[in-house]
């Protein structure tokens, strides 16, 4: 372990500590006012929907009026974690239902999900090569997903737009395990909640008047913290992050 004795060093590892006490606070506080903004937007303008008859894309109704105002869409796709979480599990379906609003060249999402990944194997031994040293059996590391999200729309001809903005939310985890070493014997179970954040990107290409058919890519971060003191000024104050990306096909009926 490397120790840091110059006051230069002791401020920097300040600086990162309160950063990362305050990450979740902030993401959540984000994500409470991306929800309030969407909810507000929706209410202002389901007035307006009573009046009009939209159609087109799902993502950007455009400043010109063109465009559905409503959508619902169906997403499926994969998931593959990346870092410590890829060493355990392995890619897995995801799949996920979306309530959208246009409103000019932005698209409001509200959203929920999930995924649930598999271990890479039955058993991980703590030594292959002598399998009475003790093992450690995986369950299914499952997420639920629920998040609200902003897009920017840009038109591609008459058929298509891409677009691209960011999700922000929270993943709610589960995921069990029993291990064994020699006369220890342990089974307990996890469940906990992180912080969302994600940028994206994608295109949608309109198949009828009612509905498009897209694809999308997300970058996943899913941040937790934990301090054994409670205090973020203190060493032992800790944040993980956990990463993954995925690739969805997105059917959205407009209206």
């Amino acid at each position: 372990m490397r120790l840091c004795l110059s006051d230069n060093c002791y401020f920097y590892s300040l600086t990162l500590s309160i950063m990362y006490h305050n990450f979740n606070a902030i993401c959540k506080k984000l994500t409470k006012t991306l929800a309030l903004t969407c909810f507000t937007l929706l209410i202002f303008s389901s007035a307006q929907a009573q009046h009009h008859n939209y159609s087109g894309l799902s993502y950007g109704g455009g400043s010109n009026g063109d465009g559905s105002n409503w959508g619902i869409s169906i997403l499926g796709g994969y998931d593959v974690p990346t870092g410590d979480l890829a060493t355990t599990f392995k890619a897995a379906p995801t799949f996920g239902i979306s309530v959208k609003h246009n409103y000019g060249d932005f698209t409001f999402n509200a959203n929920i999900g999930y995924v649930s990944y598999k271990p890479k194997l039955d058993t991980f031994y703590y030594d292959p090569t002598d399998k009475t040293a003790g093992y450690i059996k995986y369950d299914n590391f499952s997420s639920l997903q629920f998040y609200v999200g902003a897009a920017y729309n840009v038109a591609i001809g008459d058929q298509a737009k891409f677009y691209f903005g960011i999700d922000l939310g929270s993943y709610y985890n589960y995921f069990s395990y029993v291990s064994n070493e020699g006369l220890n014997y342990d089974a307990a179970n996890s469940s906990d909640e992180e912080s969302y954040f994600a940028p994206k990107l994608g295109i949608n290409f309109n198949v009828s008047d009612n509905l498009s058919l897209g694809i999308e890519g997300k970058y996943n971060f899913l941040f937790s913290s934990s301090s054994g003191s409670g205090d973020a000024y203190d060493y032992g104050y800790s944040t993980t992050t956990t990463k993954s990306y995925s690739g969805n096909l997105v059917l959205t009926y407009n209206f």
